[in-house]
């Protein structure tokens, strides 16, 4: 009887220390990832970073793509002082929650040089990360449409 107290008081204690290392914490939410579909990729895009430095002024990239047809229509001069209209088709694609675009050009060209990773930062933002040799990094902004080019 002499040792009933003290064991009791161990017990109530070692009881209560079991109770509460027991809490599981409480997971904090995480933003959930964007899927790249053809409906998300839909409109008009503006390329505004290049390797993460701002694109100059007097340079331009305006792709915009057409969910439906799954095509594209590309107006750039990143390589000319003069500016180009390209067009052709894309293709999305997702593989353990990476998605991936890829694309051809129309008239014979062939298929873009490289595949892009894209993350969707947004709805209105996009990054492509090419998987080829030459990699580069690409930061794409949503617009309304694509501005009158001389």
């Amino acid at each position: 009887m002499r040792y009933f107290k003290p064991i009791c008081l161990i017990a109530a204690l070692l009881s209560l220390v079991a109770m509460t290392s027991c809490e599981r914490p409480t997971p904090t939410p995480q933003s959930e990832k964007i899927a790249l579909t053809y409906q998300i990729i839909d409109g008009c895009w503006q390329l505004s970073h290049l390797q993460g430095t701002p694109i100059s002024e007097d340079t331009y990239l305006y792709i915009e793509f057409d969910r439906t047809q799954h095509r594209y229509t590309m107006w750039d001069n990143m390589d000319s002082m003069y500016g180009t209209k390209t067009t052709g088709t894309f293709a999305i694609s997702e593989q353990d929650g990476t998605y991936t675009l890829s694309g051809t050009y129309d008239y014979g060209v062939g298929v873009w040089n490289n595949k892009y990773i894209v993350e969707l930062p947004d709805e209105d933002s996009m990054l492509w990360r090419s998987q080829g040799e030459n990699y580069e990094v690409m930061e794409f902004v949503r617009i309304d449409n694509i501005p009158e080019l001389n």
